[in-house]
């Protein structure tokens, strides 16, 4: 009888442990998919920007807001910006995006460009006169 119990005993223990477990992988999944909604933004910018650099077409996530970055640098040595965008994936005439600080930004092949002196880290804002914005954070 006092085999059977260790038996008993032994089973819930193991089925106790199983069920830590799957709480356990429940948190974690909880938690990634927090980070992810949290950081996601900043990785589709990420991500847009490798594939602007590469000089490929943008997905169709790259351009879901209307202002979308392709590409930031910072040369600290002669703290220098540039930074390149596009309005709903291009140029649009009727539209002008500025650069705060910065100034207006210049038509360059299918999008926009623009070049000035900013020591960083610092943040820039891309303003369209369309509407909207999005910030550009340059360590």
């Amino acid at each position: 009888m006092l085999t059977s119990n260790r038996i008993i005993n032994h089973r819930r223990e193991s089925g106790q442990g199983l069920a830590e477990y799957a709480l356990i992988l429940v948190l974690v999944g909880v938690v990634v998919i927090a980070v992810l909604s949290v950081l996601g933004p900043s990785v589709n910018l990420v991500y847009c920007q490798i594939i602007a650099a590469l000089g490929s077409d943008l997905p169709a996530q790259c351009l879901t807001d209307d202002i979308t970055i392709t590409g930031s640098y910072y040369d600290p040595g002669l703290h220098r910006v540039t930074i390149t965008a596009t309005y709903k994936g291009g140029y649009d005439p009727g539209v002008t995006l500025t650069a705060s600080p910065g100034g207006v930004m210049a038509q360059q092949g299918s999008g926009y460009r623009i070049v000035f002196n900013q020591s960083c880290p610092c943040t820039i804002t891309i303003t369209a006169s369309a509407g909207g914005s999005v910030e550009v954070n340059l360590p």
